[in-house]
């Protein structure tokens, strides 16, 4: 079987379209995967060699110039499903998706699309009524009643190596005291500055005290995030992408971090208690993700505002001194109904390509 899978811009959409090429190799060992993503730092660092053929466009930010290339990407994908004949086309998101999923449909090639988060891109959203079949992440997602026929709620698939790691091993490997209240600081794939800022602020001034920090600070504010440690006397770990953060889940106490749908897919997974700061732009998707495990008293949820220092350091503190809440938000995690859904999409793909 020979399937093409397309997922770019953000780790969001390629973290769980590697998960599901992962599921498609153990199944068929002999399936060929053509992989479809934008070219950039993040992408090139993440992808590797278990993709069989690996195919990167141009990345295009400014929004007019997309909208003018959109007609010349969907010639390209046209010349390059003829070319291939794949037996499934899969998008991921982002907006590559787009002219290949079209292109696929007007080709008669099987296809389907996964939305991650708890309210449907853009992208997906222009591709849901020529999708053959769109996977849904979230329970209870917001689905039309003229899409609820081809859709389905399987949840978000996840890497085989996202599970948990005994705390004190992950945090031996990390080199941290095995002992110490840890916090993991992330803003997603790609960073949040103003995180990152907050909580340098933060242990800078010594509102944070008696803790370690493994902090994940994106590729493009690693360097002044690191710069910025060494002034203050806390014990860390900066990472600029972290390639197995199951290491950092693992070994933290409670993570401070965004609320993209993958990331709250592995704390799901993973159980581990959150304060979630959801993205305030790109239409609040995160916003919707956050609520999700909130409203199940599943993770706290603090609005990105002017308030943000404050209110980070109350939550953080009133939790460090708490553990019994931080075991409750453990057990709560555990009810949540957001499966990995890697192995069924494959069997999907599998009826779907035959």
């Amino acid at each position: 079987m020979r399937v093409l899978v397309v997922a770019s811009h953000s780790a969001g959409h390629i973290l769980p379209a590697i998960a599901f090429c992962q599921g498609l190799k153990q199944k068929d060992i002999h399936a060929e995967i053509i992989f479809v993503s934008t070219e950039g730092e993040l992408e090139k660092k993440i992808l590797n060699n278990s993709i069989d053929k690996l195919i990167f466009f141009k990345k295009e930010s400014n929004k007019i110039l997309l909208a003018c290339r959109l007609l010349f990407l969907i010639f390209q994908a046209k010349l390059m499903l003829d070319k291939s004949r794949p037996d499934l086309v899969v998008g991921f998101g982002g907006y590559l998706s787009i002219p290949f999923i079209i292109c696929a449909h007007f080709l008669k090639i099987p296809n389907l699309i996964h939305e991650q988060n708890f309210y449907m891109g853009l992208a997906n959203r222009l591709l849901a009524y020529a999708a053959d079949q769109i996977i849904f992440s979230f329970p209870n997602a917001e689905i039309s009643d003229r899409l609820k026929k081809k859709a389905l709620c399987l949840g978000l698939p996840l890497r085989g190596e996202m599970k948990p790691i005994d705390k004190q091993e992950a945090r031996r490997c990390l080199n941290l005291d095995v002992y110490k209240f840890t916090l993991l600081v992330t803003g997603g794939s790609q960073g949040s500055s103003s995180i990152n800022t907050q909580m340098l602020n933060l242990l800078k001034d010594g509102e944070i005290e008696d803790v370690q920090v493994i902090h994940v600070a994106g590729l493009a504010d690693y360097k002044r995030v690191e710069e910025e440690y060494k002034k203050i006397a806390v014990e860390n770990r900066v990472i600029d992408f972290a390639e197995h953060m199951e290491y950092a889940f693992s070994a933290c106490d409670l993570a401070i971090c965004r609320a993209g749908a993958g990331t709250i897919a592995e704390i799901v997974a993973l159980r581990v208690p959150a304060v979630l700061i959801p993205y305030p732009y790109a239409r609040k998707h995160q916003f919707g993700n956050a609520r999700f495990l909130a409203d199940k008293d599943a993770a706290v949820l603090i609005e990105e505002n002017e308030g943000l220092k404050d209110a980070l350091k109350e939550k953080i503190i009133d939790l460090k001194n708490n553990p019994d809440r931080l075991n409750q938000l453990s057990a709560a995690l555990a009810k949540v109904n957001l499966p990995n859904s890697r192995d069924k999409m494959v069997e999907l793909a599998f009826r779907l390509a035959n």
